[in-house]
């Protein structure tokens, strides 16, 4: 199984080019990867689900 240890939302604000976005990436098994580019501010959901047997 996989480790995802963060999922992150950063803001950009790039005066020199006047573009304001937010960049969506991960941390998997040690390693970046970027999940995409955004002129709208996504949302963050936390759902927690309790399995029983």
């Amino acid at each position: 199984m996989d480790k995802i240890s963060e999922i992150r939302i950063e803001e950009i604000f790039d005066e020199e080019d006047n573009q304001h976005f937010y960049w969506i990436y991960y941390f998997r098994n040690g390693f970046v990867e970027i999940i995409g580019k955004s002129s709208v501010k996504p949302q963050c959901f936390r759902q927690i689900t309790r399995y029983k047997k």
